[in-house]
């Protein structure tokens, strides 16, 4: 605390310096301009006040101004070197730097003051605005926690309920999809509370990005054997992995982040549609590629596609989101400096383009 009020003493007190020193090296500067009237050097010296007062305020200002006064009537004013002055020209002129120099002083301090209200009230606006965000994502939190975690533990205890009281009365097929809709709900509600989980850590910076250096091509193998798992029927094609420089990543984080953008183009592509994952380098970047043959999106929504809870419907495969999967990749992606946006397909009449791009390792 003292070595604050110290450090602000010493601040105030080099202000003032430099308010009562800018003008007497400026007029002994202007000594060595021997042809300049000195009415000419007053009006540098009205421009020191003027510098002063922008940066400091009126009372440096006020300061640079009563320095500059004495040191004109002390070097340029006749007798030379006194404070004495024989012209009334030069009074005038003394008089009229002083008004002015107030002048100036007075409608800098006030437009300091205009633009210190100004960013206060956008200040002000930001904080009502990011509460305003808050309270949104606070009731699309709750509406989605109410939906998504509720529907599939509905379906679980339907199947469950039906297991135990209609077993001996169950056929084995019937018994394997009710076991078949519970792993199925169980996994979906797992996948839900991890993205959650994700999405509580990217908005409270607690995720932690334990770089390395590593082969964009294993993250991608591993993201196609992920996906496969999920989606058996899924046709997933992978190009351009030959001679992609590394990337200094941490690797699970982005394997997340590609898995949600896979996913998203599985499930809003026809069954068995290719999904192409397309990749290559510049200067500075890898750049990845994924396209889908579903519905596309309208160009209109492509900046709230990444809001949480946008959900963009139902994919053609009739999986629904919860609306976090973007929200969560693209905060990934930009944790590692990366870039994610959403492009028109390539060479596709329909469909959609996502482009992840990762500063290349060094």
């Amino acid at each position: 605390m003292f070595e604050g009020i110290r450090h602000l003493h010493k601040r105030k007190i080099g202000i003032w310096l430099i308010s009562g020193l800018l003008p007497v090296f400026t007029s002994i500067a202007l000594l060595l301009f021997t042809d300049f009237h000195h009415h000419i050097k007053l009006l540098l010296l009205l421009l020191c006040v003027l510098l002063v007062a922008v940066k400091q305020g009126l009372g440096p200002a006020l300061c640079t101004a009563i320095v500059s006064l004495l040191c004109f009537n002390y070097l340029f004013t006749e007798p030379k070197f006194t404070l004495v002055m024989n012209e009334t020209e030069d009074m005038l002129a003394l008089g009229v730097f002083l008004f002015v120099a107030l002048m100036i002083g007075q409608q800098t301090q006030q437009l300091r003051k205009r633009i210190e209200q100004e960013a206060a009230t956008q200040q002000a606006l930001q904080r009502v605005e990011i509460e305003k965000d808050r309270e949104v994502l606070r009731s699309a939190l709750m509406s989605s926690l109410s939906h998504d975690l509720k529907t599939p533990l509905v379906t679980m205890i339907g199947a469950t309920s039906s297991l135990l009281e209609l077993k001996n009365s169950l056929s084995e097929e019937d018994k394997h999809e009710l076991l078949s809709s519970v792993m199925s709900e169980a996994q979906r509600l797992e996948r839900y509370i991890q993205n959650l989980l994700d999405m509580t850590r990217l908005g409270y910076g607690g995720l932690s990005i334990d770089r390395q250096s590593i082969a964009l091509v294993d993250i991608l193998q591993v993201l196609r054997a992920r996906v496969l798992k999920r989606f058996p029927e899924a046709n997933i094609v992978l190009s351009g992995l030959a001679s992609l420089p590394e990337v200094n990543v941490h690797p699970a984080l982005i394997e997340q982040a590609l898995y949600n953008l896979t996913e998203n183009a599985v499930k809003f592509s026809p069954e068995k549609e290719e999904i192409q994952v397309r990749c290559h380098s510049n200067d500075d970047w890898v750049v990845i590629d994924i396209l889908d043959k579903g519905p596309g999106i309208p160009e209109e929504l492509r900046e709230s596609a990444f809001d949480f809870f946008n959900t963009l419907g139902r994919g053609d495969q009739h999986h629904a989101g919860e609306g976090l999967g973007l929200a969560i990749a693209k905060g990934m992606i930009g944790a590692h400096g990366g870039q994610l946006m959403i492009l028109d397909p390539l060479n596709s009449e329909h469909g959609t383009c996502m482009r992840v791009m990762l500063p290349i390792a060094g």
